[in-house]
């Protein structure tokens, strides 16, 4: 029936507004003028397919007239049953993609994580080393080994925030195959559905 109505014009039409699929798109077969399309119901949401132009520039007899969620159903179906399984295939090969991102951001940020735990741990070390008597010496680690713990901190954060910022893989496929045949049916099928932290810190009190 589609390929019956495609016009061999440049210009097709193109629809306005309202959940309509083939508004602009389908002509009558019997006179070959565009099908109008009205919106019916309570809220003005449940297209009808008409060709009624003849009747109003002419005085013609109606040609014909029916409802549209039929129709949008119909083409719905069609367009899922090609379009998903490609749809699916490409995004599940974005989110590879990102997860391989992610993936290498995370491993980065692992091998910051042990270089800066090693410079604290050395740091501390230094500190622990040092001759108390001698306090100039040992201010200067105190601040050095406090810093690196900072250091260390931070990037603990950071991982943290990272693992709490990436989505779990069956959670996402499942909420992408849910949602997939929803976003490809706008009007008849919805609308009748209607590693733990160091937090100590270098202290003078450690040194006697």
């Amino acid at each position: 029936m589609v390929s019956d109505n495609v016009t061999t014009g440049r210009h097709h039409g193109a629809p306005k507004h309202g959940d309509a699929l083939l508004a602009g798109l389908v002509r009558c077969r019997r006179c070959g003028r565009k099908l109008t399309v009205r919106y019916t119901g309570a809220k003005h949401n449940i297209p009808r397919y008409s060709c009624w132009r003849g009747l109003l520039d002419n005085g013609e007899p109606r040609c014909i007239a029916f409802g549209g969620l039929r129709v949008n159903d119909a083409i719905e179906e069609a367009l899922l049953r090609v379009v998903e399984p490609g749809a699916i295939a490409a995004a599940a090969e974005a989110e590879a993609q990102a997860a391989g991102r992610r993936d290498q951001v995370r491993d980065a940020l692992s091998r910051d994580l042990e270089a800066a735990r090693y410079s604290a741990d050395r740091a501390f070390r230094q500190y622990d080393a040092a001759d108390p008597e001698n306090r100039l010496v040992a201010t200067e680690l105190e601040v050095r080994c406090n810093r690196a713990l900072a250091h260390v901190g931070e990037i603990e954060s950071r991982i943290a925030a990272h693992d709490a910022a990436t989505p779990k893989r069956h959670l996402w496929w499942e909420r992408t195959s849910q949602r997939l045949p929803e976003t490809f049916a706008p009007s008849g099928r919805r609308r009748r559905r209607m590693q733990g932290s160091r937090s100590a810190s270098c202290a003078p009190s450690s040194k006697k």
